[in-house]
């Protein structure tokens, strides 16, 4: 019974000092992302083109896209972004998105899902006439979305609960 207790005391601290940790990791994982985002922006302009060519003009979700690329700089610059992606030329169904906040139709979205940082998806608008969003939203400290550059977005929020 004591080894219970304590198990879970240390099971309650960890996840105490966790949880605090995670918004400034979050935090240093964007501003490296868009770091990363403002360096490499021709690469992501290439990958997103091929991406294009691959959905053909349809809505596409794909897990795997990483293993059609075959570029060895397309592949790095897909596993930097996300391991998965989506396609969405139509408006994409999210319950939190406002379609005046944050683009929801015309763009690529590179997600990737760590249990410590929660969803970070890369947003890229390609849409003709381009609107403008905010350069920040900030929702508690699960949900943010914020511009790296002129076409190109960052989004973090909390894994789904089942």
């Amino acid at each position: 019974m004591k080894s219970i207790l304590l198990a879970s005391i240390g099971l309650y601290i960890i996840l105490f000092f966790s949880s605090c940790a995670c918004v400034p990791l979050r935090k240093y994982h964007d501003k490296r992302l868009t770091k990363y985002i403002n360096r490499n922006l021709p690469a992501i302009h290439t990958l997103s083109d091929s991406l294009l060519v691959l959905a053909d003009n349809k809505n596409c979700e794909y897990k795997h896209w990483y293993d059609t690329l075959k570029s060895p700089q397309l592949k790095k610059t897909m596993f930097a972004l996300g391991y998965e992606t989506s396609v969405y030329y139509s408006k994409q169904q999210y319950p939190y998105d406002d379609c005046n906040a944050v683009p929801c139709d015309s763009v690529i979205i590179f997600k990737q899902m760590s249990i410590l940082l929660g969803v970070r998806e890369v947003i890229y608008d390609f849409s003709v006439n381009p609107k403008s969003y905010p350069e920040f939203l900030h929702y508690w400290n699960y949900h943010s979305f914020k511009k790296a550059t002129s076409n190109v977005y960052i989004r973090r929020r909390p894994i789904p609960m089942m």
